[in-house]
């Protein structure tokens, strides 16, 4: 039996590559893919950064090519907002939104706000999760039932993030 509470709780705790796990030295690919794996948050069955991937997020322009094979701080930097932002948003449309972005400033912001992000979350979780438990809606009973749910609001969050990008809030 699982309580969803509990996961999503367990998933705010993660950490972040913070700005400053990212050496103001030059790094070559090796050393790139090392410092992910040692810093980043993948989640549970998540393929870890490879050369493939920083190679075609070069190649489809979401980062800039690597200088005499070294990666700045602003590579490392784009690859790992990058990371986080696939999971969600296509890579055109990742594209799209850090082009002309301040991208340090907004991952800073991104690191500095997620915890009363994730606080707020699980404040308002907990009663809608009562409900949704007491008017039989999600009870742990029906695995894909649940996952529907979960994955509807998860599509939900990514389209508004999409309409955000094409500026359909103008």
């Amino acid at each position: 039996m699982y309580r969803i509470e509990d996961i999503i709780e367990g998933l705010t705790q993660k950490g972040d590559m913070r700005l400053e796990d990212i050496p103001e030295i030059d790094l070559y690919m090796d050393q790139v893919l090392t410092l992910f794996n040692k810093h980043f948050p993948y989640n549970e069955g998540e393929q870890a950064l490879t050369k493939t991937m920083i190679n075609n997020y070069a190649k489809s322009g979401v980062i800039k090519p690597a200088v005499k094979k070294k990666y700045t701080k602003e590579h490392i930097l784009m690859i790992v907002i990058t990371c986080l932002l696939k999971r969600g948003i296509t890579m055109s449309e990742i594209r799209d939104l850090v082009t002309d972005s301040d991208v340090e400033e907004a991952y800073s912001l991104f690191v500095d706000q997620k915890k009363i992000m994730n606080d707020k979350l699980i404040e308002v979780m907990g009663p809608i999760m009562l409900d949704l438990k007491e008017n039989k809606i999600m009870n742990s009973e029906n695995k894909l039932f649940d996952v529907l749910m979960l994955c509807y609001y998860s599509n939900l969050l990514s389209e508004a993030a999409r309409a955000i990008i094409r500026g359909e809030d103008d």
